[in-house]
């Protein structure tokens, strides 16, 4: 194929892998490459004097501001007068959900194309915790939640809770519990604020938690979540709304009895397609017209229907929100969500920051130890 796109394992882009394939006059393909590689293979494209990919898949607001301040990305204002007027009216940017939109934007250009979202969903028993009152989207305080899983009426054999705790995902699974408590993870002088007393006291309380989840917790990420709440061993769990249609799908025998939440303050990064700048203009100018054309209003709603967490307004019609049981946590999550600061100086600290949130919920630093190393 002339033009080559990369992207880690995630479900939501079978449906663009999709596209693609059914449009060979494109002459474009998508390589999914494993998590535990993605990162390094996409530091290691933007770095080479000439990238061997034409288009990649990153994650707003964590990859965006290190790699866009470093001037690895092409910037889509100067690519797109090149692009013919009809495709870019066919793409319907209006439609992108506000804090989708702003999430693709660093320094005021834009070096995302948006395709969809990973932001935390509550996924819950209704035949255990009943909280679902005049069909609204239950919103949960992480505060309340020992109180909440302490009354829980389980089912034999079945834990309250699970939390998303694997040293891949810890810290993003602890930010609705820092932000419930006042925490941030930077300071207004962008200095770190997530050893600050606020952080410390969210992060035991957060370990706090495990008494009421499986043992191995320690080691869920996305498919353990799944399989536990699919499994019927744990009655609640976050998870990312981009996983929503795998966690309920047919397969899952209890698919009827789950109701969807969110936190007071979820966390939401959106996945999209960004250029290398380091390859010559044309290129960049022909990939992004391919994926303006791959990346349209009908490819949104299968992101709905194989993912569960589309990025335009129109995918969240009231026949969508009543065609699929979570979709509107997903439209409240979008309208709640918080980020992690957008400032290449997170870059800085995040390596440490998840290892010393992990190290300290498996009990070998206590939670301030940790944070305080990680702050230097």
């Amino acid at each position: 194929m002339k033009y080559q796109v990369i992207g880690p394992n995630d479900p939501a882009l079978e449906v663009l892998a999709t596209q693609l394939k059914a449009h060979p006059e494109w002459e474009t393909t998508l390589t999914i490459l494993p998590w535990a590689e993605y990162q390094s293979k996409v530091t290691e494209t933007l770095q080479a004097s000439t990238s061997t990919y034409q288009a990649l898949c990153i994650p707003g607001h964590i990859w965006l501001p290190g790699f866009a301040d470093a001037g690895q990305l092409a910037a889509f204002e100067e690519l797109l007068p090149n692009l013919p007027a009809d495709r870019i009216d066919a793409y319907k940017s209006a439609e992108i959900m506000p804090s989708v939109a702003d999430e693709c934007r660093y320094n005021n250009s834009q070096y995302i194309l948006p395709l969809f979202t990973d932001g935390h969903i509550l996924f819950f028993r209704k035949d255990v915790y009943p909280l679902i009152e005049n069909n609204s989207v239950p919103i949960i305080d992480p505060c309340g939640l020992p109180e909440m899983l302490e009354n829980a009426h389980l089912k034999e054999g079945m834990y309250p809770f699970a939390l998303k705790a694997h040293s891949s995902e810890i810290l993003t699974d602890w930010l609705p519990y820092l932000w419930a408590f006042g925490g941030d993870i930077l300071d207004d002088q962008n200095n770190p604020a997530f050893n600050s007393k606020a952080a410390i006291s969210a992060l035991e309380f957060y370990i706090s938690l495990k008494r009421f989840c499986p043992p191995e917790t320690h080691n869920f990420g996305n498919q353990e979540i799944a399989d536990a709440l699919k499994q019927g061993r744990v009655a609640m769990a976050a998870s990312w709304g981009g996983q929503a249609a795998m966690i309920l799908d047919a397969a899952n025998p209890f698919n009827t009895f789950f109701g969807s939440a969110i936190f007071t303050s979820p966390w939401n990064a959106t996945w999209g397609v960004s250029i290398p700048a380091n390859q010559p203009q044309t290129e960049q100018i022909n990939i992004l017209n391919v994926l303006y054309a791959a990346a349209s209003p009908a490819q949104d709603l299968l992101v709905t229907q194989i993912a569960g967490s589309p990025v335009r307004s129109t995918s969240y019609s009231q026949e969508e929100l009543s065609k699929y049981s979570w979709l509107p946590a997903q439209y409240e999550m979008l309208q709640r969500c918080k980020t992690l600061p957008a400032n290449p100086v997170l870059t800085r600290y995040l390596g440490a920051l998840y290892q010393a949130v992990y190290l300290a919920f498996i009990g070998e630093k206590t939670p301030q130890n940790a944070l305080n190393q990680a702050a230097k």
